[in-house]
C-alpha cells in the first residue's frame, strides 16, 4: 500500500485539480462602509480599563495615569474619537510609532541587520482608537456574512485551538468513511521578509 502511496496522491490530486471549485468560493453581496458609529463616554471608559498598560515613549503622559483617570478624561477622548470618525481623519500624530528592532530568534547573529524584525510602539490614544475602528468593521463583517466560516484568525471564540479541532475532526471522519488523508503543512521562516513591501504599501 504505501508502495502505490506516491502513484495513488498524484492521480487523486489531478483527479482534483480538474474539478470546478466554485463551492469553495464565496460570492459576497457589494455593501460598503458608508459611516461610522458615534462611540459613548462609557465605551472610551471601558476600553481604557481593558487596554494594556504599556507607555510609549511619544505617549505626553504615562498610560497608568490615563488610566487611573480614566472616568474624568474619557469624555474629551470620546470627542476626539467621534471627531475621527465623522470625518474620516486619523489624527497625524497617531501615526508616529517608535520603531524597535528585536532579534527574531534567540541565538542569531545580532550583528547581521536581517536577523531583526521591527516593532512598532504607537500612542496609547492610537491603540484606542484603531480598536474601535476594528470593533465596528468587525460587527459589520459578520452582520453582513462577509467573513469565511473557515477562518479563525481575528475571531471572537476562534484560535489556534479551533483550526486543530477542525482539521483533526475533518481526519477523522475521512478515516470513517475509508478515505486516505494527506496533510501539508507550511511554516514559513521569517514570513513577514516574504510579503511583497511595495504591493502591501
Amino acid at each position: 500500500m504505501l508502495r502505490n502511496l506516491p502513484g495513488f496522491l498524484t492521480t487523486r490530486l489531478t483527479t482534483s485539480s480538474n474539478r470546478p471549485w466554485t463551492r469553495h468560493c464565496t460570492t459576497y453581496q457589494s455593501v460598503a462602509v458608508d459611516m461610522w458609529t458615534a462611540v459613548t463616554a462609557d465605551d472610551v471608559y471601558k476600553s481604557i480599563c481593558s487596554a494594556c498598560s504599556k507607555t510609549c515613549q511619544s505617549d505626553p503622559v504615562p498610560t497608568w495615569l490615563v488610566k487611573k483617570f480614566a472616568w474624568q478624561l474619557s469624555p474629551f477622548i470620546t470627542r476626539l474619537f467621534n471627531a475621527s470618525l465623522t470625518t474620516g481623519c486619523f489624527p497625524a500624530k497617531f501615526k508616529h510609532a517608535i520603531v524597535l528592532p528585536l532579534l527574531k530568534k534567540n541565538g542569531l547573529d545580532k550583528d547581521q541587520l536581517k536577523n531583526y524584525r521591527r516593532v512598532s510602539n504607537l500612542p496609547f490614544l492610537s491603540k484606542l482608537l484603531e480598536k474601535v475602528v476594528q470593533t465596528q468593521l468587525q460587527c459589520f463583517l459578520n452582520g453582513h456574512g462577509m467573513m469565511p466560516i473557515h477562518q479563525s484568525a481575528y475571531r471572537r471564540y476562534h484560535s489556534t485551538e479551533t483550526v486543530l479541532l477542525k482539521v483533526f475532526s475533518d481526519l477523522q471522519l475521512a478515516k470513517d468513511r475509508g478515505q486516505v488523508s494527506a496533510l501539508c503543512l507550511l511554516d514559513l521562516t521569517a514570513a513577514f521578509d516574504t510579503v511583497d513591501h511595495e504591493l502591501l504599501l
